[in-house]
């Protein structure tokens, strides 16, 4: 049984289709949407590492915006779901900013990325199935009725994104990212960096404070179970 597909995951799905399909092939519009580090370190097309999030680049096209789909509906609205549309938002938003951000700033020091053109969700999905792999990691989810990892499931997902621009460089296609065929790598750069800042939200090596833990007993050494009250039980 799919979850709900909660209003943000779907906004970010339907934003993305409509600027991929109306916009994104148009010649007059495509440039303007897409992050190129070179023209964005000469202060031209300061925008694009927010627009290229919305558009599916020719090489990937509706298969793009179709996992996308499924990433935002089975993961997105889960994390939603848990933490809150504003929050969920948020953290898109700026993973995948951070991503192709990141990408230019790493045009400075490395030609390939520089010349390269850069567009698509895939910093979105990176950064959903990374957090949905720390947040829901240990529990467990159905799937046409069978009982599976999140943590499996989401790592899957994670890495097709990752090896799809790969994949498509040694079958000789269009890049994924948009990039020559041969020289996709810089591709993967915005969904790792996108990742990595949805690592840092969730925090994931932070342990959660606990209702309780065992002590020993000061008689006889027994082991007792000790309940913590925190400042919220006090006040009720």
């Amino acid at each position: 049984m799919l979850p709900r597909f909660r209003r943000g995951a779907f906004a970010v799905f339907v934003l993305a289709f409509a600027v991929s399909m109306l916009l994104g092939d148009r010649a007059g519009f495509a440039p303007a949407l897409t992050v190129t580090p070179d023209l964005v370190l000469q202060g031209q097309r300061w925008w694009t590492p927010l627009t290229a999030l919305l558009r599916s680049p020719e090489g990937i096209g509706m298969l793009g915006l179709v996992w996308t789909l499924g990433v935002q509906w089975v993961f997105g609205s889960r994390l939603e779901g848990f933490w809150g549309t504003s929050r969920y938002l948020v953290m898109l938003l700026v993973a995948g900013v951070v991503g192709y951000g990141g990408t230019v700033a790493l045009g400075l020091v490395l030609p390939a990325v520089r010349e390269a053109s850069l567009s698509g969700t895939a910093p979105l999905d990176a950064a959903a199935l990374t957090a949905f792999m720390f947040v829901f990691g240990g529990e467990s989810m159905t799937v046409f009725g069978r009982e599976v990892a999140p943590r499996l499931m989401a790592g899957i997902g994670l890495a097709l994104v990752l090896g799809l621009p790969l994949l498509s460089a040694v079958v000789g296609s269009q890049g994924v990212a948009g990039v020559a065929p041969g020289s996709a790598w810089p591709s993967l750069v915005p969904s790792l960096l996108a990742a990595l800042v949805a690592a840092l939200f969730v925090q994931p090596w932070r342990k959660s404070e606990s209702s309780g833990k065992v002590d020993s007993s000061k008689q006889r050494g027994a082991p007792h179970l000790r309940v913590v009250r925190t400042a919220d039980d006090m006040l009720n």
